[in-house]
């Protein structure tokens, strides 16, 4: 008969040759269609160029989101459109907050489409993800950092989305969110002159089905 303690040793050698599968890239996202996000940014007085070169000045503002994402399934048109440029398409409502010293609590409301690319060689030790989104931005009322810019302010904006997600492989659906927040008139698109903010920041996601 064999003793508890040899079948403890006996698994205790398997178990570095046991291999645990997690979904990671594009079928994590499929397997867990639906996401929850918090994010917290800080907002800057810079364009959006200035801040890919580099230069981030803080302006006396930041924003609290919170964010509920539904990934497309691949029956879908518009996926199936872009795909195999776009692995993974997503729709996203985003409620944000933001509080500045130079305003009174603004809402925003942001609905917007986006695309992520997953499927890095490197999942198996960190999984990535990067994604960028295209929709509208409604405000209840002009940021300070947008009035400054332009005399020609509109509530309704365009809004721009680009983040990067990291998570260990043995957690996937728990995600590190590294996040660019941008209103813009879009190059005279909304009528608002040369009007928009940014801000920068991190957040938590979790994916679920």
């Amino acid at each position: 008969m064999l003793r508890p303690s040899f079948i403890i040793a006996y698994c205790m050698l398997l178990l570095p040759s046991i291999s645990f599968s997690f979904a990671q890239g594009q079928d994590l996202y499929d397997r867990y269609p639906w996401a929850g996000l918090y994010y917290y940014g800080i907002t800057t007085s810079d364009a959006l160029g200035q801040m890919v070169a580099g230069q981030i000045h803080r302006w006396p503002e930041h924003i609290q989101s919170v964010e509920l994402t539904h990934t497309l399934s691949k029956e879908n048109f518009l996926r199936r459109l872009v795909y195999p440029l776009v692995g993974v398409v997503e729709v996203s409502a985003n409620f944000t907050v933001r509080n500045g010293s130079n305003e009174h609590t603004i809402y925003e409301f942001n609905p917007y489409v986006e695309g992520r690319w997953a499927n890095f060689p490197w999942n198996k030790y960190l999984i990535t993800s990067f994604a960028i989104g295209e929709g509208i931005s409604y405000d209840t009322s002009i940021p300070s950092l947008e009035g400054k810019s332009s005399e020609n302010t509109k509530r309704l904006l365009n809004y721009l989305m680009m983040e990067a997600t990291f998570s260990v492989p043995h957690y996937p659906r728990f995600q590190l969110v590294a996040r660019l927040h941008h209103r813009s008139g879009a190059f005279g698109l909304y009528h608002a002159g040369n009007t928009g903010s940014n801000d920068i920041g991190l957040g938590i996601r979790y994916l679920f089905d």
